[in-house]
């Protein structure tokens, strides 16, 4: 009995170290002109039963090689902003149990994210990171999609494949592919994981059902010659 008493204890106490206190939420895939700067925002909670001093940090995950060292990604947390270059922490901003930092409540300390394409089209991927100062292992990360394409390159994108419709959607979601080539359509979460994959063999309407998944935003990666050439947003309610 104490041997099981014992397990059980162990397996709590696992339970306890792997789970997180913030949980953060917003849009992660934006595009735009080279010439336009992109703004956005996230809401960071804390579900914990104790108040957290959270700091953010941000990683260039990947960039155009043509971007600027002065350009890209910059933020704004917890009462101070970051310019495209600095990749260091940030400052501290105590996160009481319950509350969220939010730009739509007028919060000094909420996130804010910018991009700078400094007229360079290209995809950029940055990962922000927010954690307890005292326990980085408590820690929730998004990663941030900047795809950045000239006029002429939207216009040939909006040849390859439609936007999802309906969107928002919940058991079926439809999306016209418009190339007359092989390729794949593969769908991903928020974080990353690849959650449904279909080959595209021609030309046509394709349909997903989407009645499984968890409500939340998708993306659509249409993969032509082992190259994403374009991704389009999928919510799921």
């Amino acid at each position: 009995m104490k041997r099981i008493m014992l397990i059980i204890g162990v397996f709590c106490s696992i339970n306890l170290v792997i789970a997180q206190s913030l949980v953060v939420t917003g849009d992660t895939y934006f595009t735009g002109l080279p010439t336009d700067q992109i703004t956005h925002h996230l809401d960071v909670k804390n579900i914990a039963n104790k108040g957290i001093t959270v700091v953010c940090q941000k990683t260039y995950l990947s960039t155009p090689s043509a971007l600027p060292n002065w350009a890209g990604a910059s933020y704004c947390f917890a009462g101070n902003c970051y310019s495209s270059s600095s990749t260091s922490p940030s400052s501290t901003a105590l996160l009481s149990p319950g509350q969220t930092f939010s730009y739509a409540n007028n919060d000094l300390e909420a996130f804010s994210g910018y991009y700078d394409p400094a007229e360079t089209p290209g995809v950029t991927t940055v990962e922000y990171c927010f954690y307890d100062e005292i326990n980085p292992s408590d820690n929730s990360c998004v990663i941030i999609t900047y795809d950045v394409s000239s006029t002429s390159s939207l216009n040939e994108i909006n040849k390859m494949m439609s936007d999802f419709y309906p969107n928002p959607a919940q058991e079926m979601v439809y999306v016209d592919y418009y190339l007359n080539k092989p390729a794949e359509l593969i769908v991903m979460d928020i974080l990353g994981n690849k959650v449904n994959e279909m080959n595209l063999s021609a030309r046509g309407t394709q349909k997903l059902d989407v009645s499984d998944f968890a409500k939340g935003i998708y993306f659509g990666n249409l993969i032509v010659n082992n190259e994403t050439v374009t991704i389009k947003k999928i919510i799921v309610r």
